[in-house]
């Protein structure tokens, strides 16, 4: 087997910092003190240990966030799920870390290498910085990543050797025997293993030897597997209140990375998703903004979603500064299994015009942006409607009987008159083919009656026109469209 270990090792800070674009002095706190800083509150003199207060007097703009694990909790969840999209096999290791099982992925996505770098840069496109290893146990994989970032071991058969000169301080089980062991001389591994099993066992519990044995590879290690929820909604806090529109993009942007990784997991995709800014409480609150963002097609492309939310973001006025950010995903549509293609098909043509209409619905509106598609009604003018491109195109009517008719139709019938028996549009007009015969429109009041020809004239070209059959005062020829 081979397992990669992720390890969030500054989660509480970058599930802060994620909302904003850069780096700004913050610190995790408890009561008393300073747990993590960031690198700009490292810049200023602020370390871990050091009491809160101290932090305070050195740095007047420091900001502090209480250490609050259900919130770490939520973001190692989000960081599994969008891991979700590599294997199956995703094994949650509180409070800051994800196993990955993925010996039978290897293959798929390019070897260990590419892997390791399509992980790293994904989560930190979403504003996570992890450390990763690799080894052929869950706990040896966990061990590496904690000690040295990168860190890879081949075979079992190294796992002893290669695990020597950790720390006996990255085992959790050793921790309430730290200074004990310290004072007979044991600080790494490789100290452990030179002292009596049933020493050790007798001395500082079967949880110390059990936790090397796993690591080895010399006991099973049981995990449950990390599931994805059924329903995809994020939350993004955003550390400054933002007043514009545009500047929701960088968030957004993380939000809907997060749901690319949701969507992969699940072998889906996405024709609908809502993005809602939250804005201040108070006296004068506003209700939340909320930005419908709609596909022609089905896609889970971060890049595709966020083209249509930039257009949509540029017609936007915030009624009030948006402090935090909600995506969630209201469809969710199953992808068949599909095969690259070297050349291109018809369906990447047809992809690159649903990407137009996409952003084109998202500028001008949906109701802006539509098609036409035939009716069954012999009538010219009934023969076709217009309706905007809200649902996937339907299969074409079967093509009406009669003679070809011309592309360009006339809004309105234009009266012709009658010369020497022929009619007469810039000069006599030559009969061609017909008549065609359409007699209908009875049943919703809009009875027509008319022979249809195609005629050429000397200096017109091909014209549709029709002749009445009734003998009121709408009677006559009538020039009906035009052939190109």
């Amino acid at each position: 087997m081979r397992w990669i270990a992720v390890h969030c090792h500054r989660l509480a800070l970058d599930r802060a910092l994620r909302g904003h674009d850069g780096d700004l002095p913050l610190a995790l706190c408890d009561r008393l003190q300073v747990l993590q800083a960031s690198q700009a509150a490292r810049a200023l003199g602020i370390h871990p240990g050091m009491r809160r207060a101290t932090a305070l007097s050195l740095a007047a703009g420091l900001s502090l966030i209480e250490h609050d694990p259900l919130l770490e909790r939520a973001a190692l969840e989000q960081v599994a799920t969008w891991l979700a999209q590599f294997t199956p096999g995703t094994s949650l290791q509180p409070p800051d870390g994800v196993l990955l099982d993925i010996e039978p992925s290897l293959r798929l996505f390019g070897g260990r290498d590419r892997l390791l770098a399509r992980i790293r840069e994904g989560l930190a496109a979403m504003g996570f910085e992890a450390r990763l290893a690799d080894a052929p146990t869950a706990t040896a994989a966990w061990l590496l990543a904690r000690w040295q970032d990168g860190a890879s071991i081949a075979h079992e058969s190294l796992l002893a050797a290669r695990l020597a000169p950790l720390p006996v301080a990255l085992l959790d089980s050793a921790a309430a025997h730290r200074d004990a062991l310290a004072a007979i001389g044991v600080h790494h591994l490789g100290d452990l293993a030179r002292l009596p099993r049933a020493g050790l066992a007798r001395r500082y519990g079967p949880a110390l030897l059990a936790e090397i044995d796993t690591a080895l590879g010399r006991q099973a290690d049981p995990r449950l597997w990390f599931r994805p929820a059924e329903q995809f909604s994020a939350r993004l806090e955003l550390l400054a209140r933002v007043e514009h529109a545009e500047a929701l993009l960088f968030g957004a942007r993380r939000l809907l990375l997060q749901l690319a990784g949701w969507l992969a997991a699940r072998q889906a995709a996405t024709r609908e998703v809502l993005l809602t800014g939250a804005h201040d409480g108070g006296r004068h609150a506003r209700p939340p903004t909320r930005i419908e963002l709609r596909l022609a097609q089905p896609s889970r492309d971060p890049d595709r979603l966020l083209g249509v939310l930039r257009e949509r973001l540029a017609a936007v006025r915030l009624p009030a500064p948006v402090l935090t950010l909600q995506l969630d995903c209201t469809q969710v549509v199953t992808l068949p299994h599909r095969c690259g293609e070297l050349f291109p098909v018809p369906d990447s043509d047809a992809e690159g015009l649903a990407r137009l209409i996409e952003r084109l619905q998202a500028r001008l509106g949906r109701s802006q942006v539509q098609r036409l598609l035939l009716s069954a009604d012999h009538r010219p003018e009934a023969a076709y409607r217009a309706e905007p491109v809200d649902r996937p195109a339907r299969s074409p009517e079967l093509p009406l009987p009669g003679l070809p008719r011309p592309l360009w139709l006339l809004e309105q019938p234009v009266p012709l008159p009658e010369r020497q028996q022929r009619p007469w549009w810039q000069g006599p007009l030559t009969l061609l083919a017909g008549p065609e015969r359409i007699e209908t429109g009875w049943w919703d009041g809009h009875l027509v009656q008319r022979d249809y020809f195609i005629a050429e004239g000397e200096g017109t070209g091909w014209v549709w026109i029709f002749r009445t059959r009734s003998s009121g005062a709408d009677s006559g020829w009538f020039l009906q469209g035009v052939f190109g």
